[in-house]
């Protein structure tokens, strides 16, 4: 028997509540019994199960209401580098108040940095707490390296441009103030 979710696993079970078969990823086990993410999502949304109640499994993409893993909720380096563009690899779409003038630019990063893997890990489903972490690794890469690039091409260009201003005075002789 294979997972529901995942075709390529075994199966450890089945969800008490529907009935599919689930691999240890996908397993939640509340009460002594096993059940789906999906079962626990609509049960924890529908207040019959508290959120916290849930001891086991893999919670991503739940909700906001699903408790964290341990060690989640640290800096989010790709969402304080890459605002909106993270927002959508992460189906963070609070990320797109950073085009709202004043509030943009000058505070969405920081929220993003500081709220980023809370808001990814309930917002989206992930293989596994390892997959997570991986992933916003990349995302961290990525902003670094495209933050070191564009201060990079913007020095070099300053650079060009007062090399330009001091040979268009160099060129003329004489000094206008």
């Amino acid at each position: 028997m294979y997972c529901y979710h995942h075709p390529d696993r075994d199966a450890v079970g089945a969800c008490v509540a529907c009935n599919k078969a689930v691999c240890p990823e996908c397993k939640v086990e509340y009460g002594g019994k096993v059940y789906c993410n999906s079962c626990i999502e609509k049960m924890a949304s529908g207040g019959v199960v508290p959120a916290t109640a849930i001891t086991a499994g893999n919670t991503s993409g739940m909700g906001s209401k699903a408790p964290l893993p341990p060690g989640l909720g640290e800096w989010n380096w790709g969402g304080f580098l890459l605002t909106w563009i993270w927002g959508i690899g992460n189906s963070v779409w609070w990320s797109f108040l950073v085009f709202v003038p004043y509030l943009g630019f000058m505070v969405m990063p920081w929220v993003l940095a500081f709220k980023g893997d809370e808001w990814a890990w309930q917002s989206r489903r992930w293989e596994s707490l390892e997959h997570f972490k991986r992933v916003q690794r990349t995302w961290m890469l990525w902003g670094l390296w495209i933050s070191i690039a564009l201060t990079i091409i913007i020095a070099v260009i300053l650079l060009l441009v007062l090399g330009l201003i001091v040979w268009g005075v160099g060129q003329s002789g004489t000094i206008r103030y």
